[in-house]
């Protein structure tokens, strides 16, 4: 049944993105709305929401996993085939050894966006190579600019773990603050909370700072706590990003 409802979803998105898509070799339609907010460091988008077509991005997300005492990466490519919507390819990595594969498309819809407010979609699917399992994640993705200083960006969204009949569904919740001191130097703080079903919750929460080093290269990174239950552990992070 669950299966069926994301599906359901994901295909009303195709849908509703589909005028945008006419549109999409031809002038920005989302120049005018806020393409530039500052991005989450941990659940990564696949290019900004609005980017103009044929931007595209490296970047490697390095986590301490204070938990499990290891260190994962996500190295990543991501690239807008069209102004608005992007790919993503990610080998998310433990200890050096590729864990699992994950493709993402992500879309920007061309109504009610603003010079203030944009909004959007991801969708991404991951193979686990250890358990051999599907994930289906789809989000609704938005952000606001408050003024020149203060943003936020959000997303909300379900996860589908394996598409057999024995699958399970997760509430996902990313949640983002962030103050620009410039335009190369950003602080922020992150919340990630995971509903998972006969499983303790997981919040992630990851205050950052966001370093414009060159035109086309910046470093993201941030030490926080993760809680797992009644359990607490700390967590650091940085991404390493190259953009053109």
């Amino acid at each position: 049944m669950f299966n069926k409802i994301l599906t359901a979803c994901f295909l009303l998105m195709i849908m509703l993105m589909m005028p945008s898509m006419c549109l999409a070799s031809g002038i920005n339609p989302f120049r005018n709305a806020p393409i530039d907010l500052p991005e989450p460091m941990i659940f990564d988008l696949a290019l900004p929401l609005g980017s103009a077509r044929y931007d595209y991005e490296f970047n490697t997300l390095v986590q301490y996993d204070f938990e499990g005492n290891a260190v994962k990466m996500n190295p990543e490519f991501e690239f807008a085939f069209a102004n608005g919507y992007s790919i993503e390819l990610e080998l998310p990595m433990e200890n050096t050894a590729v864990e699992a594969y994950k493709f993402a498309l992500q879309g920007t819809f061309d109504f009610l966006h603003s010079r203030k407010f944009i909004h959007g979609w991801q969708y991404y699917g991951e193979y686990i190579k250890h358990t051999k399992e599907i994930e289906n994640n789809l989000f609704y993705v938005f952000g606001y600019e408050f003024n020149e200083k203060w943003s936020t960006l959000n997303m909300l969204g379900l996860r589908l773990t394996d598409v057999s009949a024995h699958g399970h569904t997760e509430k996902l919740i990313n949640s983002n603050l962030f103050y620009s001191f410039t335009k190369d130097l950003i602080a922020g703080v992150e919340i990630n909370w995971e509903s998972r079903p006969n499983r303790p919750d997981t919040t992630l929460v990851m205050p950052q700072m966001h370093v414009k080093l060159t035109k086309q290269a910046k470093i993201q990174f941030g030490f926080g706590m993760k809680r797992m239950g009644d359990e607490h552990f700390p967590h650091a992070a940085t991404r390493v990003i190259y953009r053109h």
